[in-house]
This record gives C-alpha cells, structure tokens and sequence, in this order.
C-alpha cells in the first residue's frame, strides 16, 4: 500500500513535530489512538496496520489530510535553504545528553535538552550541514507522580524502541555497533538515526544482548545520582559518538558540545588525530582545539559534574594511556587550580580549557560565566576571559500556535519564521486587527484552561480571567514559592470578583532535589486549596505547548544571576504572553517597558544576594498597579486595546531577537565558521601542498 509507505516515511522525520499539516493527518486517521499513542505517528500506524489506514482512508476528511500532509513534505523537499557561507569547508557534530524533540520521544530532562531540539530544528531550516549525537535511554527521565502528601515521586516506564519514531543504523555486515574499553571489558553501542526534518541526530544505546547486566544499563535512565555511571554515559556520548560518526563515514570539522557532559569529545578528537594523521600529542591538541566550541549553562559551579581521580583512573586510565595524556595530567584540565590533587575533575573546566570557542547562553550569563570560571585563565583579567555569548533562541514553527501562525502568515509573510531580523515585513504584525489578535489569543487561552481544569479537577479555572503561567523546573532558586511570601497579599490579588486572577503552575523537581520537591510540595497545596490556582501534573513538552500558547502573562522570577537564559519566556512572548520576570537571562537583554515587565532586583555581580521578601513586595506591586487593571481596562468593544499593543510588541520582539533561526546564525557566525577557517589554516600550514 503506497499510501501506507509514505506514511511511515513522514512518521520517521520529525517534521510533523512543528508542521501542523503532517500532524493533522495522524490525527485524522484515529483521533482517540491519536491520543492514546501520546501523539507517536509510528505507534499509531503500527497499531492501525495496512487494513486500518485503508479503512480510515475511505472518509473523506482523512484522505484529503493525508493528501495535505504528502504535499507539504513534498513542498519542504522542494525547498533548497540557503546556508549562510562558509569559509573553509563545514560539517558540524552537536553532542548533547539530551535532546527535547517530540513527546514521542522521551530522551530528555527539560531546558537543556529543549534547546538542543529546536537547536536542531534551526539547523535544518537554515540547511546546515550539522548532526546532533545523543543516547537512547530505555526509561528517560521520570515521569512524576503526586502522591496523597502532594509529594512529588517519579516513575520510570520503559519504553519500547520498536514504538519510537527511530531506525536503526546499519551496514552491509549488518547493525552498526561501535565499542568502548571500559576497565577490562569492552562496551558494545548500538546506534540510532532519527531524521529531524533535513538534520540527522544519532542516538547510542548500550542495552544489547551482547553486554554485560550492568553495562546494558548505561544508558537507562537520563541523569542518574551516581558519579560512575555518569562518567559512564558521558564516555558513551564523547567517545562512541564520535566512534560512531567515524564508522558512518562522517567527518566533521567542527564539534560542538553542548555543556560538560561531552567533554571526552575533546580527549577522542585528539586519539582521532594522533591514530589517522601521525600527529604529536602538542599537534593533535593544537588542531583539536581549534575546530571545537564549548556552550556552558550553568550559572552555578555547583552544577557541573565533577569526578574523583580513583574514578577517573579505574574508568578512563586504559583509554588515557591510548591518548598520550598522563592521568594528572588530564585532571589538571578539569582542575580550577592545577596540581592541586584533591580537587577532582570539572567537566566545565575541561570544555572551556579544550576550546578554542566557548560561549554561555545570554549576555548577562556571559559576564556570571567570566566571573566563576576565571580560573581556567590564572592572571587573565575577567574582563578579558575569553568566553563569548550567544543568547538562546526558541524554534518558532515548534511553539507559535497554528491560530497565530495563521495570521503571521497573512500579515507578515507565508514564511514569517524564516525572515532575516531586520526585515521590513515584520512591520505586518502592528497590521493585525486587534479584532483578530484578542480572539486568536482568547481562544487559546480557553484552551489552556481546559486543559488545566481536566488535568487538575481540584481547579475551576474561569476561561475569561486573567490567566498567569509558571512552568519550568522547580529547582530552589526560580523560587515558585516567591509568590506565597504574603499570603494575605495574594489573597486579596485573587480575591476581586470584578477582576479574577488565576494562575497555573507546571514543573517537576530533579529526583535528587529534596529542597525543589518541597517547594513543590507548597504549590500542590495551594493548588489543592484555591480552585483559582491549577498544578498540572508531569509537565512536558505536550503540557508546555498550551501553557506558552494561552497565559496571558508569564511569570518568572528566580535569584538573579542564576538564571542562565531560560527559554520558556520567550515560547510564551513570541505567543502574545506578556513576561512579568526578573531582569534575569534572556529578559535582562529582551525587556523593554512596551512588551512586559520588570521585576526589580538589587542583586549585581559584586553583591549578588538576593532580597526575596522585597522582591515579592515588589511582584505584588506590579501585579496590583499596573498588569491586572491594564488587562481589564476595556474599550467599547470590550477589547484591552493597550494591551493588544504590548501582546505585538511582545510577539515582534522575540520572533526577530529570539527565534533558533538567530541563535544558529550567531553561532555559525562567531564560533562555526572561525573554527573552520582555523582548521583549514592548521590543515594547511601542515600539509602546504
């Protein structure tokens, strides 16, 4: 059945994961298994089979879906991106422990690896030549639960690879393996390709027949609390990804790790370089150095990953040998103060001492970053540290809503997420009819607070109220308890018959985070007590899509400094969402009086502490004079005319400064084609003829 195969094929590129036509189609074979299959394309056609989509193609809705979606993968394919120039030849690897694609896909945490999704997704629209190289983890992260204590504690189902939208990789000898010396045995690595629209990402697993027990469950669970199997991952992802890019035949010119966990990348190139070209262990580092770029998003020290030296010889001392590099030697690399023997390994240190291009992810997170890894420079003034910035962007065809990419289109341009920053069409959006851009967003709004009252049936959230979004992570400094500081205060917030305030809370706390789970703990029984406040239980990507969509205000308000980039704001801008944030991340370089609101902070570089109790004092303020009477100051058609000018204020903003069409170009700009160029030059000084 022709009609089946290509299904199978649009199933398996994850284009259908930010193409509403493609997607429209599964969901018009079987709305209920649609829903059922967590929106997983491949689940649903292998459920359905030949005999079910024949069946469901004699409706003629169907079919006409299907025939959409078959047009618009013919129209993408058609489509030859431009790339921009290059200056030496480029091929880009992106290595990351996580990668936030599709929910049908479950290989990921939260931020980090949702940004190394739509890095992937920016990739493909721009048609660089980049692939991303992850692992295949057989129960991911957990999926969280509440318990009757409003506790939070996860559950870790497996996932059956035959039901994800993957292939494997094979041979003419059969399925790719590549291996890896772990102490005295050797570890066997499976790999997977997954198509991200033009964008391969390949993706390692251990869990084959041929391993040990315990060396099958590497790659089980995405961030384990125990510092071996870690290092154990992190060993997969440097060292067989790029055993596995070799035996695919692809050489790239530029490696790109995405934090500290692909630090052995920089240890494999250089093994590459000294066993393929005869290159000095000095050579092989010079020439390693220049083609690798470094990203770290950590604003904290403590959250980089640090390994003991017993650890790392009993792991790693076989495979440093093979190097050339002498164990304290290699540690030194990850040492904030060399031969200082008790300090153990910093992955960060490692990337960023390996690099010839480090970058952290915002402007302000650069100049946090130069201040806590000065070290890795002894002598160098900070001012002078060379790690750049390049601020985080978000995929806008994954996260604008089809209602208002609709009219983007009509008012700006068909292809609106594809014009350059500075284009004069995104004039179009001040265009939009406040008519249209209030009903658009109404309707989403509705949504969303459906799905909030479904989910959390303690709730009885109004569809027309104010609505206040918080949904990321729940670690202890984006304090989503800030708002709880003066109960009486919040009462009287949500208190006002004439102006009804709502908000609606997601995130999950790391299963490690008994601090985070119990800041948790506080907002499930709020949630539990005010039916104005809903918690939506195990937030995902399937979750955040309505959040960013419909709230009419986002709230983010961690310490500042501590918020590296953060990325959900921008997904709820772009949409129309007004961020109500701290001067943090991304917002202390997006904020401005036309488009949200600022948190006022006293917290700098030189006195970096935080004053909660007035930044709350502060929040409220704001909440009372300024966003809850400008959203309910209505003309005569019942419409909040100044604050549908902010909504195109907002949505202009983040779709031309903040999309992953500018971040990939920045990066192309500042670190790929540099890297490449200086490679080119090493290549060549090496070799003159």
């Amino acid at each position: 059945m022709r009609v089946l195969e290509e299904l199978k094929s649009l199933a398996l590129n994850l284009s259908w994961s930010w193409d509403g036509r493609i997607e429209g189609a599964f969901e018009a074979l079987d709305r209920s298994l649609w829903e059922e299959s967590g929106h997983n394309p491949w689940r649903l056609l292998s459920v359905l089979g030949a005999a079910g989509v024949e069946r469901a193609l004699k409706r003629p809705e169907t079919a006409a879906a299907v025939a959409a979606a078959i047009e618009a993968a013919r129209e993408e394919r058609a489509h030859i991106p431009r790339p921009p120039a290059a200056s030496a030849p480029l091929q880009i690897a992106y290595f990351s422990l996580e990668f936030g694609l599709a929910e049908a896909l479950p290989i990921y945490s939260g931020g980090l690896g949702i940004l190394a999704g739509d890095h992937l997704k920016g990739a493909s629209d721009l048609g660089l030549p980049l692939v991303g190289v992850g692992l295949l983890y057989r129960e991911g992260f957990g999926r969280q639960r509440i318990n009757r204590m409003d506790e939070q504690y996860e559950v870790y189902p497996a996932h059956p690879f035959g039901d994800l939208p993957i292939e494997r990789v094979m041979t003419p000898a059969g399925p790719l393996q590549v291996e890896c010396r772990l102490r005295k045995r050797c570890l066997l690595i499976a790999v997977w390709r997954v198509q991200v629209g033009r964008t391969p990402l390949f993706l390692l697993d251990t869990d084959l027949d041929a391993n040990d027990h315990d060396l099958r469950g590497v790659t089980d669970r995405l961030y384990g609390p125990d510092a071996g199997h870690r290092l154990r991952q992190e060993m997969v992802l440097g060292i067989g990804g790029m055993r596995a890019l070799q035996a695919m035949d692809i050489h790239p010119t530029v490696f790109h790790m995405n934090e500290g966990h692909g630090f052995l990348v920089a240890i494999e190139r250089i093994r590459e370089l000294r066993a393929g070209h005869r290159l000095t262990l000095e050579e092989s580092r010079l020439l390693a150095r220049a083609g690798l770029v470094f990203t770290t998003h950590t604003p904290v020290a403590a959250g980089s990953d640090y390994f003991g030296a017993d650890l790392i010889r009993a792991d790693l001392g076989p495979y440093l040998r093979e190097v050339g590099i002498k164990l304290e030697e290699f540690m030194d690399l990850g040492r904030p103060h060399p031969r200082m023997t008790t300090e153990p390994l910093c992955t960060t240190y490692v990337g960023l001492r390996m690099a010839d291009h480090s970058v952290a992810v915002s402007r302000l997170h650069g100049a946090v970053s130069r201040r806590i890894w000065k070290d890795a420079w002894p002598g160098l003034p900070e001012d002078e540290i060379p790690i750049a910035s390049v601020t985080n962007g978000v995929h806008l065809p994954t996260w604008v809503s089809a209602p208002l990419s609709a009219l983007l289109k009509r008012f700006v341009d068909p292809h609106w997420w594809d014009l350059d920053v500075d284009d004069r069409l995104w004039e179009g959006v001040a265009a939009i009819p406040d008519a249209e851009l209030w009903e658009c967003h109404c309707r989403l709004r509705a949504d969303l607070v459906d799905m909030a009252n479904e989910r959390w049936p303690h709730a009885r959230l109004n569809r027309d109220a104010l609505t206040i979004g918080f949904s990321r992570r729940f670690a202890p400094y984006k304090r989503a308890d800030l708002l709880l500081t003066n109960p009486q205060r919040l009462a009287e917030i949500l208190g006002q018959p004439d102006r009804p305030v709502q908000f609606i809370f997601a995130g999950k706390a790391h299963p490690a985070d008994d601090q985070g789970k119990l800041i948790l703990q506080k907002i499930v029984r709020l949630a539990r007590s005010d039916r104005r406040i809903a918690f939506v239980e195990d937030y995902s990507i399937e979750v955040a899509k309505p959040l960013v969509q419909g709230a009419d205000v986002w709230l983010n308000n961690p310490r500042r400094l501590l918020e590296a980039s953060g990325t959900s704001g921008m997904k709820a801008g772009v949409n129309g969402g007004l961020n109500l944030s701290v001067l943090d991340g991304w917002w202390d370089e997006a904020y401005t009086p036309t488009a949200g609101w600022a948190i006022p902070s006293r917290a700098t570089l030189e006195h970096p502490a935080s004053d909660d109790v007035a930044e709350a004092e502060a929040l409220y303020g704001l909440l009372e004079r300024e966003v809850v009477p400008l959203f309910y100051t209505r003309d005569e058609h019942g419409r909040p005319a100044a604050w549908l000018q902010m909504m195109r204020s907002s949505i202009m903003r983040v779709a031309t400064a903040f999309s992953a069409r500018r971040m990939l170009l920045d990066y192309h700009q500042r670190c790929y084609s540099p890297a490449a160029q200086r490679v080119e030059q090493l290549r060549r000084l090496r070799n003159p003829g």
